[in-house]
């Protein structure tokens, strides 16, 4: 016998519920036969009923009633016309300018309780396998913060940084851009005339803010 609900009945709910027990308690509640006849207790106890298996499943279904969460609270918010903040970092190679990106952008995050993102542009130079090695530790070390900090990684191969900064914000419905100041290395590639003035030209289309930070 199946005991487990399709996933095409939860996407129908109207809400999920989440009862989420403690795996001593939950075994403790077999064991007094709240669950299962008496034939079936020790079954059960060798084989799923384990605390292991108890707390993967906890954090499965933590995780899927997060996500109704937050599909239900981007619903609510089209449906009412306001827009949930999202950052988006951009770094470079440059290690100690992209860590002060990321710090600072995941503190907006955390302020405003809402996703984050930090972006790598892979141009022809700045390609992972083509820079100094210390500038992969600097990267892999970068990226690892952002995991820590609670970020998502977005790693693109494109010609154009201005470009690709507009084109993973509107796919990723970002409203605030941060990036360097112009000592740092990307702002460096970004600030030349004509590319600078077209990617504050494109974001201003998108209603996306831009923050240079310290």
């Amino acid at each position: 016998m199946l005991e487990r609900i399709p996933d095409s009945i939860l996407k129908q709910a109207d809400e999920v519920v989440n009862i989420d027990l403690p795996a001593d308690e939950l075994i403790t509640r077999l064991k007094e036969g709240k669950i299962y006849k008496a034939d079936k207790i020790q079954t059960a106890l060798d084989n799923f009923f384990k605390s292991e298996h108890i707390l993967q499943l906890r954090e499965l279904a933590l995780k899927e009633v997060a996500s109704a969460v937050e599909r239900q609270v981007e619903n609510e918010i089209t449906k009412e016309g306001m827009h949930q903040e999202r950052f988006l970092a951009c770094i470079s190679s440059n290690g100690q300018s992209g860590r002060n990106i990321i710090r600072k952008t995941a503190r907006f995050a955390k302020y405003y309780q809402c996703r984050w993102f930090v972006l790598y542009v892979e141009t022809p130079k700045e390609r992972f396998d083509k820079i100094a090695l210390d500038k992969q530790r600097f990267l892999i070390n970068n990226f690892q913060l952002v995991t820590e900090l609670g970020g998502e990684i977005i790693r693109v191969r494109s010609d154009n940084i201005s470009d690709a900064i507009v084109q993973q914000t509107k796919e990723r419905k970002i409203t605030t851009v941060c990036i360097g100041k112009p000592h740092f290395k990307l702002i460096h590639i970004v600030t030349s005339r004509n590319v600078f003035n077209n990617l504050i030209k494109k974001l201003n289309n998108t209603k996306t803010d831009l923050i240079i930070l310290n």
